[in-house]
């Protein structure tokens, strides 16, 4: 789903025509498609988290954890809750570097904004690899902490938009 999301979001980010379908002479603004991307992208993360929520909240109430055998129907919650983090994860990676390559001009101002982008992501990896045992943190309460980054980050992602009068 990464490549698939990638591909997607790539292609429609960079397309300033995405809206000739309805109005031929119309260009869609940056802005614009920068809103409908991170408004896809809290839809597909959500629905995500939800998912996980729901199989969190089966293995909770049962007490059990849950095997999954690949030929039973069981898998697919979990897979479809992977399916929307993959694409959600492409999605957002793509719009980043979209963004950085929207507000910076040169190779040297691009090469400073990737390598920031490039050390906050691993911190975050970092430390959400370091809750990953149940013994460090419950499951339930890491896919808690994960969804308030991605509220949180959402949020901030929203008040970074391209200006209003950008058009390609």
């Amino acid at each position: 789903m990464e490549i698939l999301g990638a591909i997607i979001v790539g292609r429609y980010l960079d397309d300033d025509k995405v809206d000739e379908i309805y109005d031929p002479n119309k260009k869609m603004c940056k802005r614009t498609r920068a809103k409908l991307c991170l408004g896809l992208f809290v839809i597909v993360n959500s629905i995500g988290n939800a998912l996980a929520a729901l199989q969190e909240y089966d293995t909770k109430r049962t007490q059990t954890p849950t095997a999954h055998d690949i030929s039973s129907a069981s898998v697919i919650l979990p897979s479809l809750a992977f399916a929307c983090w993959g694409f959600a994860d492409a999605q957002i990676q793509v719009y980043s570097y979209w963004l950085i390559g929207g507000l910076y001009n040169t190779g040297q101002q691009h090469a400073r904004a990737v390598g920031f982008y490039k050390l906050v992501q691993s911190l975050g990896t970092s430390i959400g690899f370091y809750f990953i045992p149940e013994s460090r943190l419950a499951a339930m309460n890491q896919l808690l902490c994960s969804s308030i980054v991605f509220i949180a980050g959402s949020g901030l992602a929203f008040t970074q938009l391209p200006s209003q009068d950008v058009v390609e």
